[in-house]
């Protein structure tokens, strides 16, 4: 699979900031600005300890309805290192309203000499085997910056419940690459202009003022040329408020990456989810 890297500095940056600009407008508007909150502005920091990895790829004859399909993991080691690394928080102008932010890296590549021939595409969609003994490098790389609205439409001393929408630009780059010839379906550079919409939904219940536990889940829309998917993300988590500024959370969390990649003469899937223990330190001010 030739590497090749859906870039968001490719995207108009005034447009993202122009489309920035105005939800931040329309969230200072609406907020009743005699209402004061404390921490006003968290920042989280942390990664996973990976516990699950799996990953599918499959091509299917669009003209035959017949294909083939591995796991990247198994057939060609794509998990020898790996890591996953998020950033997020919010600013809160009151207890119901919210500016989110967040970004997600994630990290996959491998090595492995194979024991299995098999065929798979090249570059120009011509079909070629692999064969046994092949050295295969694998990589996966994908990074989502993304902005976003909260709502706190239920908000007690114990319970929130919140709802939201945002925007996300994504870098992704998959690549393999057997013994100097790359194979498969490559990301092509996106042509995309503008973010695409991400719906998240958190709970947080308070067990006491210094502990908590919560569940949050996003959904991001993917779409580059002839490719579309999408990523989710959901964490059930707990946190420890040791000091007035500074937290400590441990949760379970998991993310898929879904993608699909259509033309005349095939189709093209690839199926990608991390399941993790999610460590974090996080600052309140």
């Amino acid at each position: 699979m030739k590497r090749q890297q859906i870039n968001p500095l490719s995207i108009d940056v005034r447009k993202f900031l122009v489309v920035f600009s105005f939800l931040f407008i329309g969230v200072i508007n609406s907020v009743n600005a005699s209402e004061a909150v404390d921490n006003k502005f968290r920042i989280a920091l942390g990664g996973y300890s990976i516990i699950r990895y799996d990953s599918t790829m499959s091509l299917t004859d669009e003209t035959l309805g017949a294909g083939i399909s591995i796991n990247p993991v198994d057939a060609f080691g794509l998990k020898t290192k790996q890591s996953v690394f998020r950033l997020d928080g919010f600013y809160r102008f009151n207890n119901a309203h919210a500016l989110t932010y967040s970004i997600y890296s994630i990290r996959a590549s491998g090595n492995k000499t194979l024991e299995n021939e098999f065929d798979w595409l090249d570059e120009d969609g011509n079909i070629i085997t692999i064969p046994v003994g092949a050295n295969i490098d694998t990589s996966l790389n994908y990074d989502i910056y993304k902005v976003g609205y909260l709502w706190s439409f239920y908000h007690t001393d114990k319970v929130e419940l919140a709802a939201g929408a945002g925007l996300h630009i994504t870098r992704l780059t998959i690549g393999l690459d057997a013994g100097g010839t790359y194979v498969g379906n490559e990301a092509r550079d996106v042509k995309t202009t503008v973010p695409l919409p991400v719906l998240s939904f958190g709970l947080t219940y308070l067990v006491t003022p210094k502990f908590q536990w919560y569940l949050k889940s996003e959904f991001f829309a993917l779409k580059f040329d002839e490719w579309d998917g999408v990523y989710t993300d959901a964490t059930f988590g707990m946190e420890y408020r040791a000091f007035d500024h500074l937290g400590f959370g441990l949760g379970l969390g998991s993310n898929t990456l879904k993608l699909t990649e259509k033309t005349n003469d095939y189709r093209f899937d690839f199926d990608n989810r991390i399941t993790g223990l999610l460590l974090y330190v996080a600052g309140y001010f």
